[in-house]
């Protein structure tokens, strides 16, 4: 950790742990409720009930792919190969979530 620069500490502890853990909490808090929000470009859509779920995953892949590039990727927590299967997992999620969000509407 010491190896690494001071603004580089800021970026993973800002982009790579705060936010995601945010966007996930607040998901998660969201799908409580059976609720998922979408932001577009002019408007934020909020879906209810079975359609939340998947457009929630978009969220959920977003928060993966924020810590894995940003944390995991700096501090080398994982093997890169598992990085690797941790990042397309997450686009993956991103994609579903995203495809989900834009043919539900």
């Amino acid at each position: 950790m010491d190896t690494i620069p001071r603004f580089k500490k800021i970026e993973v502890l800002s982009l790579g742990i705060v936010l995601p853990v945010l966007l996930s909490g607040y998901t998660v808090l969201l799908l409580l409720n059976s609720e998922a929000v979408f932001w577009g470009r002019s408007s934020t859509v909020i879906y209810q009930g079975d359609s939340a779920f998947f457009v929630s995953l978009l969220w959920f892949g977003v928060s993966g792919l924020l810590a894995g590039h940003f944390w995991l990727r700096h501090l080398r927590l994982l093997r890169p190969s598992r990085h690797r299967v941790l990042m397309w997992a997450s686009l993956i999620l991103v994609l579903v979530g995203l495809a989900s969000a834009i043919s539900l509407v």
